[in-house]
């Protein structure tokens, strides 16, 4: 197990008796799911470990294996851990069977997906020279986080040099009341602002409801839905029109799969985010699940040389102009793990 201090990612090494080897990563967010890198390592080794460790596998067997023998409520408390534990179990199977990570997640429904760009926080001249770079490489979708006394300016300035035709969304990350969320929204009417992700804190489910009746964006939860029991107190709450799926966020791939069939199925729509700074790992599974479920509204991920310096794969598998990615080939994630990369923040070793 490995730990990148850069971006707090845990990254999984799996080895079977042959030493073939399969690699998992999640990215613990405490203020998000309560989850620290802390207790994501000790639900692996505590926990996890013995569960798992010189088991046999079957190829039925795989898939939603951490689901099946572990608690909603363990799950729910260690979702990053075991997204990369799940993640690496996949991987290794699927070089082991020659699967693809896009066969477990349905079979791959399209050989390139289109991602979306995000814009941080940030003073005049660098959201200046991120918006010009947004430009010049024909992104056709771009997040902006809000929340600042300059989100108008900021939005205004976005809209007006990219043009009306490349859709635009905005991201408050919780942070108004509903009555500051709704006299923000409805002033960014001008824009056109296609969705607003977590307006309100991820408690008020009666704020995101009434929200969802009174403007026109599509009200989507981040905050609110990383566990199965918060996607359903939504969906009977009739409070979003879809929810913002991060791999890590909500348990791995298997638990993130059932989340958006619960929103298909309940007529609400899903968006695949990701988390800033996650590696090359994580964000090659987030690819597996673009191109496998093409139902998805929004894609984020692939950021790699965008935001992280020194990824831990030997390819570079960040989007191009256009936000265009193709679908990638091989068994397992289709990625080479470098272990040079990992060695200096290995952890620990269980046999």
């Amino acid at each position: 197990m490995a730990s990148n201090t850069n971006t707090d990612s845990l990254v999984i090494r799996l080895e079977d008796q042959s030493g073939l080897t399969g690699y998992g990563e999640g990215v613990p967010r405490p203020y998000v799911t309560g989850e620290s890198r802390e207790s994501a390592s000790a639900f692996i080794t505590e926990k996890a470990a013995a569960s798992l460790l010189g088991r046999e596998f079957e190829p039925c067997d795989v898939w939603a294996w951490f689901a099946r023998n572990f608690a909603e409520q363990a799950i729910d408390a260690a979702p990053a851990a075991v997204c990369a534990l799940e993640t690496a179990l996949l991987d290794l199977a699927g070089r082991l069977w020659q699967k693809s990570m896009s066969d477990f997640l349905g079979g791959r429904q399209r050989a390139q997906v289109t991602y979306g760009a995000v814009i941080p926080f940030a003073g005049r001249e660098l959201h200046q020279r991120l918006t010009e770079m947004i430009k010049a490489m024909g992104m056709s979708e771009v997040k902006l986080k809000v929340g600042r006394s300059d989100d108008l300016e900021r939005l205004a300035s976005l809209r007006k040099a990219l043009g009306p035709e490349v859709s635009i969304r905005v991201d408050a990350n919780a942070c108004w009341t509903s009555q500051e969320a709704l006299a923000n929204i409805q002033a960014m009417r001008p824009f056109n602002v296609a969705a607003v992700e977590q307006p309100v804190a991820a408690e008020d489910l009666a704020g995101l409801a009434s929200l969802r009746q009174a403007v026109e964006p599509l009200i989507l939860a981040d905050e609110s839905c990383c566990t199965p029991g918060q996607a359903r107190a939504l969906i009977d709450a009739g409070a979003v029109d879809g929810f913002n799926l991060r791999l890590s966020k909500c348990g791995g791939p298997a638990r993130t799969l059932a989340l958006l069939e619960l929103a298909l199925a309940n007529g609400l729509k899903a968006q695949m985010g990701c988390q800033v700074g996650e590696l090359g790992i994580l964000s090659a599974l987030g690819r597996h699940l673009a191109c496998a479920r093409s139902e998805l509204i929004f894609l984020e991920g692939s950021l790699g040389k965008y935001y992280v310096q020194g990824d831990v794969i030997e390819e570079d598998i960040s989007f191009g102009p256009g936000g265009q990615a193709e679908a990638l080939p091989g068994w397992g994630l289709g990625v080479t793990a470098r272990e040079e990369a990992l060695r200096p923040f290995h952890l620990v070793t269980l046999d």
